[in-house]
């Protein structure tokens, strides 16, 4: 219900709903909850992933708990930065104000900015240094997240040594900003390589188990060794069948995963 009403506060047109976005918010409301503090979302691009995820969900967390601290990352320090503005700009809405009145910002960086509570929002891209920053807090009930959008730049997944440069940014740098042990790490992406850094965790890469919600594009299912495709898993506005088959000849990666 907040992202819906803040989209169409924000861009003057009505949210279009899809049954994936239900799944989306429920996964996050369990982040916030404490039920699960290790979420991986895998969806294709352009289903609103970074609307929900990344501005709605950070800028919905701090008005519930306005000194919670969040790190953002994706594979580009500009979209970071850019998602970290558009945060701002949402929690100083009217509308976003008139559900959430004791949120007050302390500063204005578009990279890094505070509430007046204490509350921090930090956003740099992969590779980017994070130090003298940290994610969440040291007590029961949620202090904030580590929330990485798409930390894999598309036409670098295929190289190995690039693919590597992430996993070990993630595991030299990101891990050690979480400011206790329970501090959510969220990471929602497309999957592009089996190697990719969804794949890294989910095969237990750093030891740790997590959540997984898959969200394909069609869904696949195989009955004698023969994989059918009975419909689409997520709403298709934007392509039909036979153009995300072309997609998935185009980019290399299967329809069903």
């Amino acid at each position: 219900m907040f992202t819906r009403w803040m989209f169409y506060q924000r861009r003057g047109y009505i949210w279009q709903r899809a049954n994936h976005h239900a799944l989306i918010c429920n996964a996050l409301e369990r982040v916030f909850n404490g039920e699960t503090k290790r979420l991986i979302i895998n969806i294709p691009p352009r289903y609103s992933k970074t609307e929900i995820a990344v501005v709605n969900f950070i800028a919905w967390a701090m008005g519930c708990v306005p000194d919670c601290e969040f790190i953002h990352a994706s594979y580009s320090a500009t979209l970071a930065v850019n998602n970290s503005v558009q945060i701002r700009n949402l929690v100083q809405h009217e509308e976003y104000r008139a559900i959430f009145p004791d949120l007050a910002l302390a500063s204005e960086s578009s990279h890094h900015w505070k509430t007046t509570a204490g509350g921090v929002m930090y956003a740099t891209g992969t590779g980017g240094t994070i130090t003298g920053f940290g994610a969440g807090k040291h007590r029961k009930g949620f202090g904030g997240a580590i929330i990485l959008d798409d930390l894999h730049k598309a036409d670098e997944a295929r190289s190995e040594v690039r693919r590597q440069n992430v996993i070990d940014w993630f595991q030299n740098t990101l891990e050690s900003r979480k400011n206790s042990p329970d501090t959510p790490i969220v990471v929602i992406m497309q999957r592009l390589h089996e190697n990719d850094i969804a794949g890294w965790l989910l095969d237990g890469g750093n030891g740790e188990e997590w959540e997984h919600l898959c969200l394909p594009a069609i869904q696949c299912v195989e009955i004698n060794n023969v994989v059918y495709t009975f419909g689409f898993c997520l709403k298709t506005r934007l392509s039909s069948y036979p153009a995300l088959s072309r997609m998935s000849i185009d980019t290399g990666n299967p329809l069903c995963s």
